[in-house]
């Protein structure tokens, strides 16, 4: 119950609620494929350098979405961390392009974290030996300032700050293709005392702007999965 009162003080439409519960009654069906998901990407980890795993839980629905794509599908990460999402879809995936976007600086998320730089070092160690995966050291907004390409998905998990998030959705969405996916990385994740600075708000103000141009897909306890229908 505490997720859906965080919903409902974070400005969420009842078809935010329909889709939560929906995918809850759904993973049901799919657990074990779930669990064995996260275990292989657990599996593929131990040869990999990782303080953190944040990632292999959510596995099966990227998967799940991805697989949709065309083979040879562009894909966008804003906030990569130790790479471990960007590991993923390159061994899964081995005709994609990735692109990698993080500054690699500490922001308040992280004040009892260790230092970037070796977050810096352990994903450029993990992901050396693909060679699909490109890196962008760089801020979101000045990714997207220079930016040319059209993805078909793209993850957003950066400085999670709602006036950032919300920034970091309007300017995927403009490089977003029709039928693509953007997902969105702590959905429902009350870590700031204004529930405005929350991701959460920061999406449903995002989505209620481009009413009619998207279909949500999943909701799962941290992530949120929306379709691309249109440009209006």
């Amino acid at each position: 119950m505490n997720k859906i009162f965080f919903l409902y003080n974070s400005n969420s439409s009842f078809k935010i609620y329909f889709y939560f519960l929906k995918s809850k009654i759904i993973n049901i069906f799919f657990k074990r494929k779930i669990i064995n998901f996260k275990k292989n990407h657990e599996q593929l980890l131990k040869q990999k350098k990782n303080t953190n795993n944040y990632f292999s839980s959510h596995s099966f629905n990227f998967f799940w979405y991805l697989k949709k794509l065309p083979p040879n599908f562009d894909y966008l990460e804003i906030g990569s961390y130790e790479g471990n999402s960007a590991i993923f879809v390159a061994n899964n995936f081995i005709k994609s392009n990735i692109y990698c976007v993080d500054t690699w600086i500490k922001t308040n998320e992280y004040k009892n974290h260790i230092s970037f730089s070796e977050v810096e070092n352990n994903f450029d160690f993990n992901t050396k030996k693909y060679q699909n995966i490109n890196k962008f050291k760089t801020t979101s907004d000045n990714f997207f300032l220079h930016n040319k390409k059209k993805y078909d998905a793209i993850y957003i998990d950066g400085y999670h700050f709602g006036a950032q998030v919300y920034t970091d959705c309007i300017n995927a969405w403009k490089f977003l293709k029709i039928g693509g996916y953007l997902i969105c990385d702590d959905y429902i994740w009350n870590f700031y005392k204004n529930i405005e600075d929350n991701p959460c708000f920061a999406i449903n103000k995002f989505l209620k702007k481009n009413k009619k141009s998207y279909k949500i897909e999943k909701i799962s306890n941290s992530q949120i999965f929306i379709k691309k229908l249109n440009n209006r």
